[in-house]
């Protein structure tokens, strides 16, 4: 093995505290590119996210139903589906198993329409206290490794990236008809 292997393999990062074999290489092409630098950090997240939410003895789409309706705004099933990621069926089972563990409650009666307020209980509010906290503190060290003029614009600049995507995949409707079409085959054949 050459040193040059050989110290990519031992040497630590001390901007990323991570070794440095587990970092891959891209090429030009893929790192230049918006959908694989989002990529990468979302799936990075997601990993952080899945351990913090294990950690406090939940799911992610847990996790995320308790942040979505953290707010105690009724909402219907729909809407909270659309703030988790996930569809209404999915979301109804989450938001069911949430309800059984104590960690929300529903309104009997639906306030408007089919939306039905959802509260988080103390319990429900405490554990996602615990996720958010941790979160927040993996976030802390993403926005430090960032110049302060970096910081300023990397929250605005990605909101605005994402609510340009949002309603229209391709700002053109039939081909988002036709993703969503796409989409709901592939699930159906999971």
């Amino acid at each position: 093995m050459d040193n040059g292997a050989q110290n990519n393999e031992t040497n630590v990062d001390p901007t990323l505290a991570v070794p440095r074999r587990h970092r891959a290489i891209a090429p030009p092409e893929a790192v230049g590119r918006l959908e694989w630098i989002t990529q990468r950090l979302a799936r990075a997240l997601q990993r952080a996210v899945e351990l913090v939410a294990s950690d406090n003895d939940i799911t992610v789409p847990e996790y995320h139903l308790l942040l979505a309706t953290s707010d105690d705004v009724g909402r219907s099933n729909a809407e909270i589906a659309r703030l988790m990621f996930v569809t209404p069926q999915s979301a109804n089972r989450v938001l069911a198993g949430l309800e059984r563990r104590g960690y929300v409650v529903r309104a009997g009666e639906a306030s408007r329409g089919r939306t039905r307020n959802t509260v988080l209980t103390p319990d429900g509010r405490a554990v996602l206290e615990s996720c958010t906290k941790r979160i927040a503190d993996i976030e802390a060290r993403v926005m430090a490794s960032l110049d302060d003029d970096q910081r300023d614009v990397i929250l605005p600049a990605l909101l605005r990236a994402a609510e340009t995507l949002v309603g229209g995949y391709f700002g053109n409707v039939e081909d988002e008809r036709r993703a969503a079409a796409n989409r709901r085959s592939v699930q159906s054949q999971d």
